[in-house]
C-alpha cells in the first residue's frame, strides 16, 4: 500500500472541509433564492391574473366580447415582457379571445379536465409559467360557467438570476479554497525545517550515534518528540554498552564452551568407538553364546525326540516331554535374545515372498495345538472364505509374530478357548490389509500393565504363575510396525484379552500352493458332530468352501435324529475332546457312525499315539487332531478315492538306501544325534571330527551329500568346504552347513563360501528327510532307474523285427553289428573314465546309444540315454559310478548271449 506524506495530509484536512462547507453554504443559499424567486413571481402572477378577473367582470357584462380585448392587451403590454399570453377561455375551454396570437394555449391539459378548479392554479412547463383564473360566478353573461383565463408567464429571467448565483456561490468557494491553501502551505513551510531536523536525528539513531544536538522547536508536540528521542538515545548509549560488555562476556564463554565441546567431542568420539567396539563384542558374545547353547540342546532335543519314539513307561514319557519342553523353552528363550539384539541394532530384516497363508496359519496352529492340548484348551482357527491364498509378504515374521501372541493366549488361559480369526481387507487392486486377532478366555490384564504391555519387559506378580522373558510382544511390535501393520489389544480382568495386529500385504497373481483334491469331495455326503461351538463354525466353513454337503449336529439328539433321517453317509466326521474316561464313549459313537457312513474320521485334542491307536482301532479310518490341518484333512478326506496310499508309498522309496553322506561335526552328542537321525534314510554313513578329516576323506571316496559342522578345531567347516570344493572326489557333491550361529547374515555368509545351504541347530529328523530329498534328486531318479532296469529284457526280438521292417535277417544283422562295436565302445568308455574326460564319455556313450536304436536291446538303450541325460546337465563322472558300473555289467551279458533269433 503506498503511503501518503504529511504534505498531503495538511493539504487535504484543510481544503477538503473548506470546499465541503463552501458547497454546502452556496447550495442552501441559491436554493433559498431559488425558492424567493419562484414564490415572488407565483404573487405576482396571481395578482395581475386577479386584477384581470375583476377588471374583466363589467367589460364580460356588455356586447360585444371585444370590449375585453383592449383590457387583456393593455395588462399584457403593462407586464411584458413577464407576461407572454393573457387568453380567455369559455366553460368548455374554447378559445374566445387572447392578446398573442403566437402563443396558442388551447392545447394546454387544463381543457381537458372534465371539472375546471375553482380557485387559481400555477402550471410550471419549464421555462413557462401557466396561471389559471377562474372568472366570478356572478357575471350575468357566463350565467354558472363564467369561464377562466389563461396567463403564460416567462421564467428566463429567474433561470438566469440562479445561474448568475451559482457562479457568484463558485467564485468564493474558490476564492475561501485559495486563503485555505495558501495558509496551508504557509504552515508546510514553518513545520518542514523543524521535521527535517527530527528526520536527521532519526537518521542518526539508526546509524548508531546516540549523541543527539537538540534543536529549538516552535511547536510543542515536536519539541516533546524530540526530548523522547533525545532520552531514546542515551537508553540505546546504554543498551549498547552493556551489549558489549555481554558480547566480549559471551564471547569469553562461548571459547571456553567451543574447548569443553572440543574436548567433549574427542570423549564422544572415544566413547562412540567404544560403543561399537562393545556393540561388536555383545554380537560375538551373542553370537558364541547362541553356538554354545544350541549345541548342547541340539543333542537334548533330538534324542528327546528319539526317545519318544521308543516304548516307555507312563512316567518316563512324562519325564522327556518335560525335558523336551524345557529345552524347547531354552531355545525360543534363545530365540528371544537373538531378535531382540537384532532390533536394537536395526538389523530385523523382513524378506518378502510369495506364500500360500492358509498353509501358513495352520503350520503355526500345529506347532500350537500341543501346549493347548496340555490344558484341554479349545484351539480354533477361523480364516473368511473371500481372504486371498495366495499373497507376497514375510512367512517367517508372520509366523513368529502370531506365535508369540496366540503362545501367551494359551500361557494364560487355564480353560475355555482360543479364536484365532484372519481377514483381509482390500486396499487396492494389488494391496490387501491382514487382520488376524487372537481372542482368548483367560484372566485378564490389569490396567497398570496395560500401559507397559509392549515395552519389552513386566514385572510379574507373586500371583502368577507363567513367567516368560517379556520379549516376545515387544519383538512382534516390531515386526509388525517393519511390515507397515499396527498391533493392539482389548482386555478385561477376568473376562479375557483380545490382541490383534495388522499387516500389508501384496496379492500374488499365482497359485503357490499345491492343490488340494477338492474335485473328488464336491457333493460328498458329511455327517458331522463336534460339541464346541467355535470348533463347529470353522470346520463347517472349510467343509462347505469344499462343496460338501454337511449335516452338522452339536449334540448327541441332534446327531440320532440326523441318522434317523439319512441311512448312509459318504464321510462321518466326529469331534470330541478326549479324555481317558471318555475313551470307551468315543468308541461306542464311532461304531454308531460306522453303520451310516462309509469312512469315519476323528478329530481330536490329544498327540498321545496310544490315545489314537486306541480309537483307531474302534474303527475309524484316521485321527486328526484339531483344529484339523486344512491340507491333510482334505488329504486324508479325498484318500479313499485317489491312489494316494500308493503313491506315498513310492516317495517313501525314492530315497535309495544307496545313498552315501558324510558327517563333519566336533561334539561327539551332535555328531552322534545326526547320525542317528541318517541311518534310517542312508545306506552308508561316514563322519569326521574336523575339516582336515572331512577334506582327507572327500578324497578318497565320493558321497551324494555332506552334513558339516563350522565351528570346529584343526579345520573349521568353511575351510573344509573350500578345500573339497577345490579338490577331491566330491566338488558338486551338496554341502550342507549345520551350525548353531543363528545370526543374520550368517545363511547368506556361508551359501557364498561354497555351501549349499545352511541348517540350524537343533536338528530333527523331518528338516533332514527334507534336506535328502532337495539335494539327492540326481540319485532317487537312478535309483528309480536301476529299479526299472532291472525288469527290461536285455533282447527284446519283437522290438527287434518292429526296427527291422518285420525282416529276421535285418534284425539279427543288426544285433550282429551292434555286437561287433561293443569291444571298441567299452574301450573308449573305460579310457574316458580314467582320464576323468566328461566329453570323450559323452560322445562315446552318444555313438553306442545310435547304435541301440537300431536294434532290440532295450535294457542297454535305457542304460545309455540315461548317463547322456545326465552328462549333459554336468553331473560328475564320480557320481555315475553305480551307472557305469550296470553299463558294463550288460555289456558283459551282451557278450554271452546268442545273436541268433528263436523259432517262433
Amino acid at each position: 500500500m503506498k503511503k501518503i506524506g504529511l504534505r498531503f495530509w495538511l493539504i487535504l484536512c484543510s481544503v477538503l472541509p473548506s470546499l465541503l462547507v463552501g458547497i454546502l453554504l452556496a447550495s442552501y443559499f441559491n436554493h433559498r433564492q431559488q425558492q424567493a424567486s419562484e414564490l415572488h413571481l407565483h404573487e405576482r402572477a396571481a395578482n395581475v391574473a386577479l386584477m384581470l378577473a375583476i377588471s374583466s367582470q363589467p367589460l364580460l357584462q356588455q356586447q360585444p366580447l371585444k370590449t375585453v380585448l383592449p383590457l387583456l392587451e393593455h395588462a399584457h403590454r403593462l407586464n411584458a415582457p413577464l407576461i407572454t399570453s393573457i387568453s380567455l377561455f369559455d366553460a368548455e375551454g374554447r378559445l374566445l379571445l387572447t392578446s398573442n396570437s403566437q402563443q396558442d394555449l388551447s392545447t394546454h391539459a387544463v381543457h381537458q379536465q372534465a371539472t375546471k378548479p375553482s380557485q387559481i392554479r400555477f402550471y410550471s412547463s419549464q421555462p413557462q409559467l401557466i396561471v389559471y383564473q377562474p372568472l366570478l360566478r356572478d357575471n350575468n353573461l357566463l350565467a354558472e360557467d363564467p369561464g377562466y383565463l389563461l396567463l403564460q408567464f416567462d421564467q428566463q429571467h429567474i433561470l438566469l438570476q440562479q445561474q448568475l448565483g451559482v457562479l457568484q456561490s463558485g467564485a468564493l468557494i474558490a476564492l475561501v479554497l485559495l486563503l485555505a491553501l495558501g495558509l496551508t502551505l504557509f504552515l508546510i513551510q514553518k513545520l518542514q525545517p523543524e521535521l527535517q531536523r527530527l528526520k536527521r536525528q532519526m537518521q542518526q539513531l539508526m546509524d548508531g550515534q546516540y549523541r543527539l544536538r537538540p534543536y529549538l522547536l516552535g511547536v510543542r508536540e515536536f519539541d516533546n518528540f524530540q526530548q523522547g528521542l533525545l532520552k531514546l538515545a542515551e537508553h540505546l548509549s546504554r543498551l549498547e554498552q552493556e551489549m558489549q560488555q555481554n558480547i566480549e562476556q559471551v564471547t569469553s564463554d562461548l571459547r571456553l564452551s567451543m574447548e569443553q565441546l572440543e574436548i567433549q567431542n574427542i570423549q564422544l568420539d572415544f566413547a562412540k568407538r567404544k560403543a561399537l567396539e562393545d556393540n561388536r563384542q555383545k554380537s560375538d558374545f551373542l553370537a558364541k553364546m547362541s553356538h554354545e547353547l544350541r549345541t548342547p540342546l541340539n543333542a537334548v532335543i533330538g534324542f528327546t525326540r528319539q526317545l519318544l519314539k521308543t516304548p516307555l513307561t507312563h512316567h518316563q514319557s512324562d519325564y522327556l516331554q518335560t525335558i523336551q519342553k524345557s529345552a524347547n523353552s531354552l531355545l525360543n528363550l534363545v530365540n528371544d535374545v537373538l531378535d531382540f539384539s537384532r532390533l536394537e541394532e536395526g538389523r530385523m530384516s523382513i524378506n518378502p515372498e510369495p506364500f500360500s497363508l492358509r498353509d501358513v496359519l495352520n503350520d503355526t496352529i500345529e506347532l500350537l495345538v500341543s501346549n493347548a492340548f496340555d490344558k484341554q484348551l479349545e484351539l480354533v482357527l477361523l480364516v473368511e472364505p473371500d481372504c486371498p491364498d495366495a499373497v507376497v509378504a514375510d512367512p517367517a515374521r508372520l509366523t513368529q509374530v502370531l506365535m508369540n501372541i496366540a503362545g501367551n493366549a494359551i500361557k494364560f488361559t487355564e480353560h475355555g478357548s482360543i479364536i484365532i480369526r484372519v481377514k483381509a481387507t482390500s486396499l487396492n487392486d494389488e494391496q490387501i490389509q491382514l487382520q488376524i486377532s487372537v481372542k482368548d478366555t483367560g484372566r485378564g490384564i490389569s490396567e497398570d500393565k496395560k500401559r507397559h504391555l509392549f515395552d519389552g519387559v513386566t514385572p510379574l506378580e507373586q500371583s502368577d504363575q507363567q513367567t516368560g522373558s517379556g520379549l516376545g510382544l515387544l519383538i512382534s511390535k516390531r515386526l509388525v510396525l517393519a511390515m507397515q501393520g499396527t498391533i493392539g489389544f482389548e482386555s478385561k480382568l477376568a473376562e479375557g484379552s483380545t490382541f490383534w495386529f495388522t499387516i500389508k500385504c501384496q496379492r500374488h497373481q499365482l497359485s503357490v500352493a499345491e492343490a488340494l483334491p477338492l474335485e473328488l469331495l464336491a457333493e460328498k455326503t458329511v455327517l458331522y458332530f463336534e460339541p464346541q461351538q467355535y470348533s463347529r463354525e470353522a470346520t463347517l466353513q472349510l467343509l462347505s468352501s469344499w462343496g460338501m454337503v454337511v449335516t452338522a449336529c452339536a449334540t448327541k439328539a441332534q446327531l440320532q435324529q440326523a441318522l434317523s433321517k439319512t441311512k448312509a453317509y459318504d464321510i462321518g466326521l466326529l469331534g470330541r475332546a478326549v479324555a481317558i474316561n471318555q475313551v470307551n464313549e468315543i468308541i461306542t459313537l464311532v461304531q454308531r457312525i460306522k453303520a451310516h457312513c462309509q469312512h469315519v474320521y476323528l478329530l481330536v485334542n490329544t498327540l498321545s499315539p496310544n490315545l489314537r491307536e486306541v480309537l483307531l482301532s474302534s474303527g475309524a479310518s484316521a485321527c486328526l487332531p484339531k483344529p484339523a490341518h486344512m491340507r491333510k484333512l482334505a488329504l486324508t478326506l479325498a484318500q479313499p478315492y485317489t491312489d494316494i496310499a500308493q503313491a506315498n508309498g513310492q516317495s517313501e522309496e525314492m530315497l535309495s538306501p544307496g545313498l552315501k553322506v558324510l558327517t563333519v561335526d566336533d561334539n561327539e552328542a551332535n555328531l552322534k544325534l545326526i547320525n542317528t537321525l541318517l541311518r534310517e534314510h542312508v545306506h552308508v554313513l561316514d563322519s569326521a571330527r574336523d575339516g582336515a578329516a572331512a577334506w582327507q576323506k572327500s578324497t578318497q571316496h565320493a558321497y551324494d551329500i555332506i552334513f558339516m559342522d563350522i565351528n570346529m578345531p584343526v579345520m573349521d567347516g568353511i575351510t573344509a568346504c573350500q578345500r573339497i570344493r577345490q579338490s577331491s572326489l566330491n566338488e558338486r557333491t551338496p554341502i550342507i552347513a549345520v551350525t548353531a550361529h543363528a545370526m543374520d547374515g550368517e545363511r547368506t555368509r556361508l551359501i557364498n563360501a561354497g555351501f549349499n545351504e545352511f541348517l540350524t541347530k537343533p536338528l530333527d529328523d523331518k528338516m533332514l528327510l527334507f534336506t535328502l530329498q532337495e539335494y539327492c534328486q540326481l540319485q532317487k531318479h537312478q535309483d528309480t532307474q536301476q529299479q526299472a532296469l532291472q525288469v527290461v529284457p536285455l533282447i527284446d526280438w519283437p522290438m527287434a523285427l518292429q526296427r527291422a521292417a518285420g525282416k529276421p535277417e535285418l534284425a539279427q544283422e543288426m544285433l550282429l553289428m551292434l555286437l561287433k562295436s561293443l569291444p571298441q565302445s567299452e574301450k573308449q568308455i573305460n579310457q574316458a573314465i580314467r582320464d576323468n574326460d566328461q566329453q570323450m564319455l559323452l560322445h562315446a556313450l552318444h555313438k553306442l546309444h545310435g547304435g541301440c536304436c537300431y536294434t532290440g536291446v532295450p535294457r542297454l538303450k535305457n542304460l545309455l540315454e540315461a548317463l547322456e541325460t545326465q552328462l549333459k546337465r554336468g553331473a560328475n563322472i564320480k557320481l555315475l559310478e553305480p551307472e557305469l558300473s550296470e553299463l558294463d555289467d550288460v555289456i558283459q551279458l551282451l557278450y554271452g548271449i546268442d545273436p541268433s533269433m528263436p523259432e517262433p
